[in-house]
């Protein structure tokens, strides 16, 4: 079996790299950088020079695959290129998909996320029938949201592609905002933090690359599932994994009023916290409701199935301590 990988050189890219090779796949891999794809070239990935926004450099390599994985992306908060965004992530999930529809790959796997179904009220548990609200706090949400209701056309125009969408994702190699939150309490330098109640489906990088291996297995072309994992405020997980790790919770927790009030002084925390310089603003708007899920449908269909906060984390909150004594 052969599978055809985008995002291979990222975070759930390179693990699902992994997976499928230890599942026996032969694995292609589009890298921009072939000197960043040491690791899954180790794994014995075959590389494939080129971007998604260029199809010229992958149309050929497409053809006679078993299944395409299209996980890359453009993942930052905070951004002012609006365009670059979207031309990676939109433009390229049509590119990709388009090329592997017009090379008749039986199976494609599209690497969406909840951001495209965004923020519920506070309390409420989304699941696959949720519409955004319209009211995007980041670049990056409104450009999923965009990929994502282009994959639906394409779905109608008879492509047999499956969506997943993947909740607050955590673990090694992880670069988002969630690993600075979690890289400075492992480090016992959260003294500080807001949106406490805030809460969020936090599942480890690992369960959603099996989700992502069920679904492309077993899923009916045009299905989506969410990938997520227990539903906990912040303050909440931080409680319960501190009998674990030994890591205190912060000590002070700042209204959710003040840290919105305070956002003009956004741009020099976000460089405090090396991102970029609307980091932390897109961070506070995408936690000002309710991004908590269900994974019911996945788990029915499919047979998906997470770890605990206490199983998942205390394990990545030690690899992101040792990490920061070097």
């Amino acid at each position: 079996m052969r599978a055809f990988v985008t995002g291979g050189t990222g975070f759930i890219g390179g693990r699902m790299v992994e997976r499928l090779v230890g599942d026996g796949w032969d694995v292609a891999a589009l890298v921009r950088s072939p000197e960043r794809a040491a690791r899954i070239r180790g794994l014995g990935a075959t590389l494939v020079p080129g971007d998604v926004t260029e199809p010229e450099t992958f149309a050929s390599a497409i053809k006679g695959a078993d299944a395409v994985f299209h996980l890359a992306a453009y993942y930052a908060l905070g951004v002012s290129d609006r365009e670059k965004m979207m031309r990676i992530n939109v433009g390229g999930t049509q590119a990709v998909l388009r090329a592997a529809g017009a090379a008749g790959v039986p199976r494609i796997l599209y690497c969406s996320s909840i951001a495209a179904l965004g923020s519920g009220p506070e309390g409420s548990i989304g699941d696959e029938t949720r519409e955004h609200h319209g009211d995007f706090p980041s670049v990056y949400e409104e450009s999923k949201w965009t990929a994502h209701q282009a994959a639906l056309r394409l779905v109608s125009e008879g492509l047999p592609i499956v969506s997943v969408m993947p909740c607050a994702v955590y673990g090694p190699g992880d670069v988002s905002f969630i690993s600075v939150l979690l890289g400075l309490y492992a480090r016992r330098r959260l003294f500080v933090c807001s949106f406490r109640d805030s809460v969020a489906s936090w599942v480890h990088v690992d369960d959603v690359v099996d989700g992502m291996a069920r679904a492309a297995r077993q899923a009916p072309a045009g299905e989506t599932y969410i990938l997520g994992g227990e539903n906990e405020s912040i303050g909440g997980l931080l409680e319960r994994i501190a009998p674990l790790t030994g890591i205190k919770p912060p000590r002070v927790w700042v209204p959710d009023w003040v840290a919105r009030a305070s956002m003009p002084l956004s741009p020099l925390i976000s460089r405090i916290l090396k991102q970029e310089p609307g980091a932390v603003r897109d961070g506070s708007r995408t936690l000002s409701g309710s991004i908590a899920f269900t994974s019911a449908k996945a788990q029915q269909d499919l047979g998906y199935h997470y770890r605990s906060i206490e199983q998942g984390l205390p394990p990545y909150i030690e690899t992101l301590a040792v990490a920061g004594r070097h």
